[in-house]
């Protein structure tokens, strides 16, 4: 031993050394966090998990789509998936399933969430339908029957669909913005389409084939276009859907 470490070992006994700090309650509630994070991914994967399965179940209720491939697509109140095979529906939109026919000022006093006024600059609509809490369609017609639709619902319903759509091999998905906002356009044959009931359940006898579509989410709101019209005319239609 030389001559510094020995005087070092003589002075150990007269310094006042700090005592350890105690680290058991950082670890502790480091612990208890990580341990808090696993609990919330499992619980957020399981709500995401209840949440598919509720959208598949609501297709499988429709007997002739059990052959179809679950690559959701989501945009505002409305859920679109691919199908083989699309099922035995009417060819165009039954009238009572978008609601009952009424006035403007009555829309405005029933339907519970806040729409835009028909298109500027084009012809007032033939009727006005309102499923209250739900939905408002204007509707346009011809001598060939119902022309073109605009359905208008409340895109912040939680994750049930409002409006689902199941499309066959030919019919095409182009995803777009629209002044801004999310937009999907469907064309090259008719889909799938079907509208929930006042009990918030899809069914297929709320549904019929419907031809090119254009979905817009805006403003809370889903807007969406149906009728013998291309892009460009679904889209300049839906920007004068204001206010």
């Amino acid at each position: 031993m030389n001559g510094l470490e020995h005087e070092l070992r003589a002075l150990a006994p007269s310094i006042d050394w700090p005592e350890a700090p105690d680290v058991r309650p950082a670890v502790a509630a480091q612990i208890a966090e990580r341990r808090m994070r696993r609990r919330l991914a499992g619980r957020l994967a399981l709500v995401v998990a209840v949440a598919v399965l509720a959208l598949v179940a609501a297709t499988l209720a429709v007997p002739q789509a059990r052959t179809a491939i679950f690559d959701w697509l989501g945009i505002g109140g409305a859920r679109i998936g691919h199908i083989d095979e699309l099922p035995v529906l009417a060819p165009v939109v039954p009238l009572d399933v978008l609601g009952e026919p009424v006035t403007l000022g009555e829309a405005r006093a029933d339907a519970g969430f806040a729409f835009a006024a028909p298109p500027e600059g084009e012809p007032a609509p033939g009727e006005i339908r309102v499923a209250a809490g739900q939905r408002v369609s204007y509707v346009w017609r011809d001598d060939k029957g119902v022309r073109a639709v605009v359905t208008q619902v409340p895109a912040g319903l939680g994750e049930e669909a409002v409006i689902q759509k199941l499309l066959p091999p030919q019919t095409t998905v182009e995803e777009l913005e629209i002044d801004g906002y999310r937009a999907v356009w469907l064309e090259g044959g008719p889909h799938a389409v079907f509208l929930a009931g006042p009990d918030d359940t899809l069914r297929e006898d709320r549904g019929w084939l419907a031809g090119n579509t254009l979905l817009v989410d805006r403003d809370g709101v889903t807007i969406r276009v149906e009728g013998a019209l291309d892009r460009e005319r679904a889209v300049e239609l839906v920007r004068k859907v204001r206010g």
